[in-house]
């Protein structure tokens, strides 16, 4: 079904920035830079240039209300005189140098701007998030590299290429797709789907693959119906093969290269759930058009209805974050504990099913993470069977009965009972989160079936209607 134009119109309406967003983003860039420039000529650093990137600066894709800005310096690669040669000692030159940039003249420049809130964050290598009239302002300095570098010997830094990412936009998308690329954003925010800290899986659609899936496919239709596909066909700027991209990104679901450089894919970071489920909206969206699609709401929560028919094999663990730690760190640092935590569930430790099939998704915000956790079976019996060697395996059968006396035969293989330690999941659950603190600065809050806190709710309503229903249960 055709989209009719009155429905774009109507959203454009009220995602637009108006001009009294562009000239206050405006107003805090400048504030910046000038704070910048005269903190590097009081120290005697050359800049090469001070620009406001990302989607508030020359791609101007920005959603209306968008309070983040990307300042970014970009520093002379002469700066680094001969430490690019010896690739031993060149990454921890190049992290000093960019540390000592970041307190030198960053942090001063932020509080010169205004700022009370000063933070040092590490990506990469470090910069500076700052709080300046109302905007998340980042600070990052970057090398000043051309075009042709990069693509024939790679960044110094990741952020390198981000410059050329504001160039590439800016001179290959017209104006009308910058609206499509603004109603892609829309549409992705409000199936909770967009940037690193998306509710549904690891990591969302980023602006930049935003951008480029509109170039790809030039406007916003044939990006929703190219995203409605169950598995997404590779996207490249330079003309290679989906099989050759394939395998060149062979563990990358979602392959857009980066048309600034060959060897990177822009699209690694999208989940695979954050995927599976913009292609079941984006379907929707085609099938039935309507603005709720791009009317972006918080995360509902299950009704009283609902959570009773649940049962007893959903969990919410909520913690409250004192760690300091950037968000990414400790929604990483979650995702890999609770994925051991996934195995553990899953499987005895002789290999044998114990709860089953497991999926679990995180939530987060200010200083409240919240895990919604499913097991497939919530109980198990008190034994199970552990398969022992074929019959024919004579010294191995002779080994396992030594060790295993009561052991039988069936059908050509032997086998023995063990005594399961657990056989409730919720027990499991607690004595691996009581035995495995992962830290003294992140403890647990609550362990319950329908959350203790609106996040806790809302991570449980993310697990049972965006995620569990567009997963192979394997």
């Amino acid at each position: 079904m055709s989209i009719p134009n009155t429905i774009w119109l109507k959203c454009l309406k009220e995602i637009r920035p108006t001009e009294s967003d562009i000239q206050e983003s405006s107003f805090v860039f400048e504030k910046v830079r000038k704070a910048i420039e005269l903190e590097a000529e009081d120290r005697k650093i050359t800049v090469a240039f001070i620009n406001l990137e990302g989607s508030s600066g020359r791609k101007q894709t920005q959603l209306r209300g968008w309070k983040e800005l990307d300042i970014f310096v970009g520093l002379p690669v002469s700066i680094l005189s001969h430490s690019l040669e010896d690739k031993k000692t060149r990454k921890p030159v190049i992290r000093r140098l960019l540390k000592k940039m970041v307190k030198d003249i960053a942090v001063n420049a932020a509080r010169s701007a205004g700022s009370k809130e000063v933070e040092i964050a590490y990506a990469e290598h470090p910069y500076v998030i700052a709080q300046i009239d109302n905007y998340k302002v980042d600070i990052v300095f970057c090398f000043d590299l051309t075009k042709d570098y990069i693509i024939n010997n790679g960044p110094i830094t990741a952020v390198d290429r981000t410059p050329h990412h504001s160039n590439f936009v800016d001179k290959h998308l017209t104006v009308a797709q910058r609206d499509d690329v603004r109603l892609l954003k829309a549409f992705f925010h409000t199936a909770y789907v967009y940037g690193d800290s998306s509710p549904v899986g690891r990591s969302g659609f980023t602006g930049f693959s935003t951008e480029m899936l509109i170039f790809h496919t030039k406007a916003l239709e044939p990006a929703l119906e190219y995203l409605s596909q169950s598995t997404p066909q590779p996207r490249d700027f330079f003309n290679r093969d989906a099989d050759s991209l394939k395998r060149k990104f062979p563990n990358d679901f979602f392959i857009i290269s980066d048309p600034v450089d060959p060897n990177r894919n822009i699209a690694s970071s999208i989940s695979q759930r954050a995927y599976r489920y913009t292609s079941h909206k984006s379907r929707q969206l085609l099938q039935d058009p309507s603005e709720v699609f791009f009317d972006r709401r918080p995360i509902p929560q299950l009704s009283a209805t609902e959570l009773d028919l649940l049962g007893p094999n959903y969990f919410v663990i909520e913690f409250h974050d004192q760690t300091g730690w950037h968000y990414t760190k400790t929604r990483d640092k979650l995702y890999r504990y609770f994925s051991k935590l996934a195995r553990f569930l899953k499987q005895e430790p002789t290999g044998e099913s114990r709860f089953g099939f497991v999926a679990f998704e995180e939530l987060f915000q200010g200083d409240i993470f919240a895990v919604a956790l499913y097991v497939e079976r919530a109980k198990v019996s008190q034994s199970y069977r552990r398969a022992g060697p074929q019959q024919s395996h004579v010294e191995g059968v002779h080994q396992f009965i030594e060790k295993h006396p009561e052991a039988f035969l069936k059908n050509g293989r032997y086998y023995t009972k063990i005594r399961r330690t657990f056989t409730s999941a919720e027990a499991t659950l607690r004595y691996y989160l009581s035995e495995n603190q992962l830290s003294s600065k992140l403890p647990v809050i609550e362990v319950s079936r329908t959350g203790s806190t609106q996040i806790g709710a809302q991570a449980l309503w993310i697990l049972t209607k965006a995620v569990l229903p567009f997963m192979t249960l394997t």
